[in-house]
């Protein structure tokens, strides 16, 4: 295959080198719109609520299924409260400060939340084994 192939005309008219140019080109051009490395989500009081919403829907669905351990559980009551306690500061407040503060209140929630179910401790998973009630007369 010589350069006479990539010259020969297409059914359009047009040469086949060509409109792979074009096509390339086209790629490249677009490739211009890919986001940059430092996209940044401004965070509003909108995205903090909505964020902490979806995060108690989450924390309220994992305790509804899955069978958690009483350390885990209180972990995920404890940072819900303490980033519904950031936002009523924010409501209070309304700073740049508070605001970021209320936000990584909500990170450390959804954490919790999606922290991997720990095992139970042997004492809470197996059941407790009782001794036979001794009955008179029985194996003396």
């Amino acid at each position: 295959m010589g350069y006479a192939s990539y010259m020969k005309r297409s059914r359009s008219g047009f040469p086949v080198f060509f409109r792979s140019a074009v096509g390339v080109l086209a790629i490249l051009g677009l490739a211009g719109c890919q986001s940059s490395r430092g996209l940044k989500v401004q965070e509003t009081p909108r995205t903090l609520l909505y964020s902490y919403v979806i995060a108690n829907g989450m924390a309220r669905g994992r305790m509804m299924t899955e069978d958690l351990p009483p350390d885990q559980v209180f972990n995920i009551i404890k940072t819900d409260r303490n980033a519904l306690v950031a936002i009523l500061a924010f409501r209070d407040k309304p700073t740049r400060r508070t605001l970021r503060q209320a936000g990584h209140k909500v990170e450390d929630f959804i954490g919790a939340v999606e922290q991997p179910t720990q095992p139970l401790s042997p004492a809470l998973s197996d059941p407790i084994l009782l001794p036979p009630p001794s009955t008179p007369g029985f194996m003396r």
